[in-house]
């Protein structure tokens, strides 16, 4: 019989954290879940680790080894594999309250026309229990961009997602073009469905605690600022220019932020203007304006 929520947690050598995540999980105060663990080409003792917490047999734990191919991809390969009505992405280095999995699942049960939404999110907390980022003014059912740019909540959130409606939109959106792409944010997909009209649930109840390790050479919290990952970072700012296109006229600040770091980001990446354009589905005459700002912007960084 199939579990209700399925964890999918893309790894790349995370030994030393997993442990951390596996904790979290034996604790839970809902216990109807499975684990799928998405190797994405570890060196390290991540097999090993994981032979040992399926030798517990705490809960029932899938693990998948592959090439690295980075998070973005690794992360819907996983999803491929959910059979349950709803799943959660779990990093491999954070933890979560007892009561994380109890929460978002009756949260979840408590909306009757789940095709029209994707989720439901709530707060993230750092190590020492503090808010990351802002609490929502109000508990709503909406867009991510709403909770951005009309809220202003900031901060790194965390959430479970409906099966059904995430795997149907997934087989519409070809992700093998990233394929050895680097780092790409999640974003280039979830602008997709947040544009089209998918709601999510917004709620003020802590569903993970945020832990941000410096030190870790391996983790996109401290590597997707550099060189090798300014590929996904003009993705990034493409797909949120393509996904939510004149709605932006409603917010300058924003569309100028965004088509800014396009076109620095394509810069980078040494497309012409002309390329930069063809990447775009709206904004083309202001994107002549505002290229001699990216480029000033670029040459003083």
């Amino acid at each position: 019989m199939d579990k209700k929520i399925t964890i999918i947690t893309p790894s790349y050598n995370r030994a030393h954290s997993l442990s951390r995540v596996y904790e979290s999980l034996k604790k839970q105060s809902f216990k109807d879940f499975k684990w799928i663990i998405m190797d994405d080409g570890s060196t390290d003792d991540t097999k090993t680790l994981v032979t040992e917490f399926q030798n517990e047999n705490c809960f029932e734990i899938d693990y998948f080894w592959n090439e690295n191919q980075h998070k973005f991809i690794t992360v819907f390969e996983g999803v491929k594999k959910v059979t349950s009505p709803y799943f959660m992405i779990m990093d491999s280095d954070d933890s979560y309250p007892e009561d994380s999995l109890n929460t978002l699942f009756h949260e979840s049960e408590n909306i009757k026309n789940q095709d029209e939404y994707i989720g439901v999110i709530g707060n993230s907390v750092d190590e020492h229990g503090k808010i990351v980022g802002n609490i929502f003014p109000v508990e709503f059912d909406g867009s991510i961009f709403e909770m951005r740019y009309k809220y202003k909540v900031r901060g790194d959130k965390f959430g479970i997602f409906f099966t059904k409606t995430y795997q149907n939109l997934l087989k519409d959106f070809d992700y093998s073009i990233y394929q050895g792409k680097g780092y790409i944010p999640q974003s280039v997909f979830f602008n997709t469905y947040d544009a089209a009209g998918f709601k999510t649930r917004f709620i003020n109840k802590v569903v993970r605690c945020y832990h941000l390790d410096e030190s870790d050479q391996d983790s996109v919290s401290n590597t997707r600022w550099t060189g090798k990952n300014t590929f996904g970072l003009m993705e990034g700012y493409r797909s949120f220019l393509n996904a939510y296109g004149k709605q932006l006229w409603h917010y300058p600040k924003t569309l100028v932020r965004n088509l800014v770091g396009y076109q620095v980001y394509s810069i980078i990446n040494k497309k012409s203007l002309k390329e930069i354009n063809l990447g775009l589905n709206d904004f083309k005459i202001l994107s002549l304006v505002m290229y001699p700002f990216a480029l000033i912007y670029r040459k003083i960084q």
